[in-house]
């Protein structure tokens, strides 16, 4: 049988004992213990889910593992437990033994332990001074824990553990213990370790190491690890250690000066990490080109908005006509407003080579909700110089990546929704941009006008540009005589053109007693500005074509269409819908504008169309084969016609669009 003793110890008067009340402890968080290799699964913290009788896998590791199982006191000693205003120091073990003189007691066993307040010391012998407040345990392993001094784990050691529950310091060998870090848990180990749990001045554990490792692999065998001579590492706040090899596995493969890492969380105000590599301090060549990066400062100026400058160079030792030298400024301001619904960033980046060219790259995203209905979204990017974005990446998918922007508003009207935003894109190398802005869209479900009326309207509006467009072909440059300094070889310009594509539907169907009435209005308009040579035809002579240069050219197309369909005959055997449709004897539009018409529209016909379509469905059954009684299968073929009268188009709009009236079939199509 275990021996249990508890010594209910006043150290002072009760008069003056108020000093001496334990104060609240935070709540036991869980034990940050190593997962095995083998298990993969992530363990929820509060996993509640019970196990099945006779389930041999290995319990939840979040949970707090329970060091020690205290004896149970008889009614005298629960009652002096039970008092308030004193400081309730437990021991227990298998052998106890009492110095009375010296206040010393000596423990072994089963395990021994020691236990005040949260403070819990376990091992294979325990020797504690009441006197002193001075712990000394040893054994092949030995457990510190004291969670109300912010330690999410425990301090476990192999040899021997000397813990001053007073003044919470101590010192172990062989340690090894898990210490929380700014979202991440690292874990040490060393050879002679001295550490202070000491939070009465708002202190995080701390923890000197001699010989140790540091890693944030929670393997078993860790990946990698930091092997150290000197270690200091506060908890929630900075880890040093001096000198570091990097350990890849077993594999030593860096050395450095020393390791820092700020552990502390939340945003703070600094330097930021400099980006560069051996060879920017000690060249291997003398052809190589010194570059260093992002060096700055950053700033964490509120709860709601931080920013960054930064500089990065490339040396001009040794520089070419594609590569000079440049100097790069980078500014960031980023800003988030949970209450506002409203995130976003501005960034703005200059870069000036050494032969004097400039490029300067703009970025700005923002997201926002007005409210339930209503939201902005915006993701716009533009450089000055293409040639230059792409010349100074080192980075193979910039290189040949668009540079592109959208913007995008959208709200709810009642029960209609609109849209309006648009998009750009430039391209690398090259100065030509594509625009979509613009592009504007009006939609609403079906309205309910009347019991025997539904309407359901919308309108869309489109805008596409291509601008800086190189044109091709014999008519991409423009000559200007000859230059003299060029030995008399023609001196010619670049020729570059615009285009522009403009769109409008408005669609109102109607649906009455059953009746769907289609109508809907198209209008397109296109125009470009590049020179391109057209074979004109002849109208009175087919045969005979003459090629006449544009130095612009637009399309005008203005169209309407209209159509009734019945309700559906047969519905549910063969599904018959009748039509009857106002179409046009050309497939293009009804008015149409073009350079060769001098400005004006001409319109061709309109004509009635009759069509019926039937859709029906035959079900059948196959045999079946050994334990399926029958094979069920349907066909859905579907069945249409549809008829207009013959009719012509006129010579007319036939030379606005520049058909040949000889190969004509348009008029076939409807």
């Amino acid at each position: 049988m275990r021996l249990l003793i508890v010594v209910c110890a006043i150290l002072l008067a009760p008069t003056a004992a108020l000093s001496q009340i334990t104060r609240p402890v935070r709540p036991i968080l869980p034990q940050a213990e190593r997962r095995n290799p083998a298990d993969t699964i992530r363990r929820g913290v509060g996993d509640t889910i019970r196990r099945a009788a006779g389930d041999t896998l290995r319990g939840d590791s979040s949970a707090v593992r329970k060091l020690i199982e205290w004896q149970e006191v008889d009614s005298v000693t629960a009652a002096l437990l039970a008092r308030p205003g004193y400081s309730v120091t437990r021991y227990q073990g298998v052998t106890v033994t009492f110095d009375a003189r010296n206040r010393t007691l000596y423990l072994e066993g089963g395990p021994a332990a020691v236990g005040r307040g949260t403070t819990l010391l376990v091992g294979d012998t325990i020797t504690y001074n009441d006197s002193t407040k001075v712990v000394i345990a040893r054994g092949d392993t030995l457990i510190l824990r004291d969670p109300s001094q912010g330690a999410t784990a425990d301090v476990i050691a192999l040899g021997q553990l000397r813990y001053n529950i007073l003044a919470r310091r101590g010192s172990v060998t062989n340690i090894s213990t898990a210490i929380e870090g700014t979202g991440q848990t690292w874990f040490v180990g060393g050879m002679k370790t001295a550490f202070v749990l000491d939070s009465s001045q708002g202190r995080q554990p701390t923890y000197y190491v001699r010989s140790g490792s540091i890693t944030s692999c929670d393997d078993s065998i860790p990946d990698y690890r930091f092997q150290s001579k000197e270690i200091k590492l506060v908890s929630k706040n900075i880890m040093v250690a001096r000198p570091a090899v990097l350990y890849i596995g077993d594999i030593p493969v860096m050395w450095l000066p020393f390791i820092f890492q700020d552990m502390r969380s939340g945003r703070r105000s600094g330097m930021l990490t400099p980006r560069f590599g051996v060879s920017e301090l000690l060249r291997n060549s003398p052809s190589y080109r010194r570059h260093v990066e992002n060096i700055g400062y950053y700033f964490a100026l509120n709860d709601y908005m931080d920013g960054q400058v930064s500089l990065d160079w490339r040396s001009s030792a040794g520089a070419s006509d594609g590569d000079p030298g440049w100097v790069r400024v980078n500014g960031e301001w980023r800003y988030r407003w949970l209450d506002r619904f409203l995130t976003g960033r501005l960034a703005i980046s200059r870069l000036g080579q050494r032969d004097g060219q400039t490029n300067t790259a703009y970025s700005w995203g923002h997201q926002q909700n007005f409210s339930q209905t209503s939201s902005l979204t915006t993701d716009i990017n533009y450089v000055t110089s293409t040639v230059l974005q792409r010349q100074n990446t080192f980075d193979p998918r910039q290189i040949l990546a668009t540079i592109q922007s959208q913007a995008n508003y959208q709200q709810k009207l009642g029960p209609a929704s609109l849209s309006l935003g648009g998009s750009q894109r430039q391209y690398p190398g090259r100065e030509e941009v594509s625009r979509d802005f613009p592009n504007f869209s009006l939609s609403t479900p079906t309205l309910a006008l009347a019991p025997w009326l539904e309407w359901t309207p919308s309108l869309n509006v489109s805008n596409s540009q291509q601008l800086k467009v190189d044109v091709t072909g014999p008519l991409g440059f423009q000559f200007n005589g000859r230059d003299d300094d060029q030995d008399g070889v023609p001196d010619s310009t670049r020729v570059r053109g615009d285009s522009r594509s403009t769109r409008l539907s408005f669609g109102t169907p109607l649906k009455i007693f059953g009746f769907t009435l289609q109508n809907s209005v198209r209008v397109s308009d296109l125009e470009n500005s590049a020179p391109v040579t057209i074979p004109i035809i002849d109208q009175t002579d087919p045969t005979r074509t003459t090629n006449r240069i544009f130095s612009r050219t637009y399309s005008t197309e203005v169209d309407f269409e209209t159509s009734f369909g019945l309700p559906t005959l047969l519905q549910g055997s063969f599904n018959v819908a009748p039509s009857i449709g106002l179409s046009n004897v050309d497939p293009r539009a009804y008015w149409v504008r073009t350079q060769l018409t001098g400005g004006r529209y001409v319109h061709q016909s309109k004509r009635l169309s009759y069509g019926v379509s039937a859709a029906p469905t035959v079900f059948g059954l196959f045999p079946g084969i050994g334990n399926v009684s029958r094979f069920r299968h349907s066909i859905s073929p579907v069945m249409s016609f549809r008829y207009a009268p013959a009719a012509e188009v006129s010579r007319e709009f036939l030379a606005a669009l520049n058909e040949n009236p000889r190969n004509y079939i348009g008029s076939l199509a409807a």
